[in-house]
């Protein structure tokens, strides 16, 4: 844990990414947030209705927020919102729908290989102007597909 809070600060950007399977991040992602506990101070603060221990030091990173859901809708993701949110996120991006991420079907892959091409262009807004473009933000929320028709797909 020493080398990755010794690379957590060093980085300008750090990205925080996992699947959601039932409301929230996973364990490993979890226990990897709790350990950096070390870089608070025993002072608490207060963020509107939200208490927590101060950060030793002035937190000078960018926070991206990756995740990806099986399930389709947006709601999945309400819990692990509000669990990023102290970190205030300069980007997240939750994908709904993300059995078709890995489908075989021609159609779909097209559908998928243009919004990668979305998430890689928001990256490279990230790295080159430090922000992504609105109009880059709202692709990212992009359909793969309407939910009743992926509900059809997973055979449910």
């Amino acid at each position: 844990m020493k080398e990755l809070i010794e690379k957590y600060m060093a980085a300008d950007v750090v990205c925080l990414a996992t699947p959601v399977f039932t409301w929230n991040m996973t364990a490993n992602l979890k226990a990897f947030v709790d350990r950096l506990a070390p870089l608070k101070s025993p002072s608490m603060v207060r963020q509107e209705n939200h208490f927590d221990l101060a950060d030793a030091q002035i937190k000078r990173q960018k926070f991206v927020v990756i995740s990806n859901c099986g399930f389709p809708g947006n709601k999945n993701f309400e819990t692990l919102k509000a669990a990023m949110a102290p970190c205030n996120p300069v980007l997240e991006i939750y994908r709904n729908c993300g059995k078709l991420l890995k489908s075989t079907d021609h159609t779909i892959q097209e559908t998928v290989k243009s919004y990668l091409k979305i998430v890689e262009k928001a990256g490279y807004e990230m790295a080159v102007a430090g922000e992504v473009y609105t109009s880059t933000r709202e692709n990212l929320n992009m359909e793969l597909m309407p939910i009743q028709e992926y509900i059809q797909y997973l055979g449910i």
